[in-house]
């Protein structure tokens, strides 16, 4: 187990006298620690992609849905078939009737529909949409800018529709049918919102119900929709696991090149730094437990499933600490490699196998 002390960081100073030397150690201080998460974004390629046509027009289904309750229904049923086409069936059969999408095709029935959409929660969780979302031009714009920058690094990718949904508190951003993107508007309408107490969200999940985790969070769903790869598996080790992650989340970081690792990791600010500021002992942590190349599915789970904190650990130390520090040795790898491979090569020719290893990802102690 970890100790707090005196492993992790706890700066202790004598009183310094002489005023010119205690500026010139605070300085030293804030360009150790200040500018460690400055350094992350060096080297992040921001290509000119104002030639490519990726422009995203937000198709708003969760308002459109609303219109069975105003509309003839034949008539409104018609008009979201030809506008939605499979994606309407798979909703509704979903989330509405709770049927299997793949085995029943066919109309969920009127009464479940009106019925469904009467439900006075429901209602009000749409009019708490409708408040914060009754523009999303900015994420169109920050999805579109992000699509671009996907289709300069992987040109076959094909741009899908964007549709907005209420998906009754169960998935924020995902995929259906490689055409459609579709977002849980309901899962962004900011930490404090008291719904998230009533579905029982977990506090340390919050921070990451807001607006600014829409573009980044779907861009996420299209990398696991187009990549295929699962980073934890039974066959894979600890160590590969979080590489895995970390070529996902590098990947995040050029499709978000001005993005700190705050918002690419999911963590807070907070602990992004306590991170930075104790790679050495989380990754002293890993190899003393000797459980960095042996598959054990539930280390992977321990390390790269999210939680309030790692166990074993100090509280500060988030969950998921080994998806950042696999970001912290593909950068390394990147680094050893003399930055020359490609982006695409690098998220589909290389095993984590090899990044692991030409990586020689080794973090200094402090010299505090």
């Amino acid at each position: 187990m970890i100790s707090r002390e005196p492993h992790f960081i706890f700066l202790h100073f004598r009183p310094i006298m002489n005023y010119k030397y205690a500026v010139a150690v605070l300085l030293l201080i804030w360009g150790i620690s200040g500018c460690q998460g400055c350094n992350k974004k060096k080297g992040r390629d921001k290509p000119d992609v104002s030639g490519i046509n990726a422009e995203v027009s937000i198709l708003r289904f969760d308002l459109d849905l609303q219109g069975f309750l105003k509309q003839d229904f034949e008539a409104h049923q018609q008009m979201m078939k030809n506008k939605y086409g499979a994606f309407y069936h798979f909703y509704t059969a979903q989330f509405i009737a709770g049927t299997d999408p793949e085995r029943d095709s066919s109309d969920v029935a009127q009464d479940i529909i009106i019925k469904y959409l009467s439900d006075p929660y429901i209602h009000r969780v749409q009019d708490s949409i409708n408040k914060y979302y009754a523009d999303t031009k900015d994420i169109e714009k920050d999805l579109s800018q992000a699509l671009k920058y996907f289709k300069y690094y992987f040109p076959t990718i094909s741009i899908p529709k964007v549709i907005t949904v209420n998906s009754g508190f169960s998935l924020s951003a995902f995929t259906y049918d490689e055409k459609y993107l579709a977002i849980g508007l309901e899962m962004y309408l900011g930490p404090q919102n008291p719904d998230y107490d009533s579905v029982g969200i977990y506090q340390y999940l919050r921070h990451k119900m807001s607006r600014e985790y829409i573009a980044r969070n779907s861009m996420e769903a299209l990398c696991n929709l187009y990549l295929e790869k699962s980073e934890s598996s039974r066959e894979n080790t600890l160590m590969e696991a979080m590489v895995e992650k970390g070529k996902k989340l590098y990947l995040l970081s050029y499709l978000f090149p001005d993005a700190p690792d705050s918002l690419l990791v999911g963590f807070t600010t907070e602990q992004t730094l306590w991170c930075e500021q104790n790679d050495y002992e989380v990754w002293k942590f890993l190899n003393d437990k000797d459980i960095l190349y042996k598959s054990d599915f539930m280390d992977q789970k321990r390390y790269l499933d999210e939680g309030p904190t790692t166990q074993g650990m100090p509280a500060e130390a988030p969950g998921n600490i080994g998806s950042w520090l696999g970001l912290q040795i593909v950068r390394k790898f990147v680094k050893e490699s003399g930055r020359t491979i490609p982006l695409s090569e690098l998220i589909l020719k290389y095993d984590p196998k090899t990044i692991a290893a030409k990586a020689k990802y080794r973090p200094s102690k402090s010299v505090f």
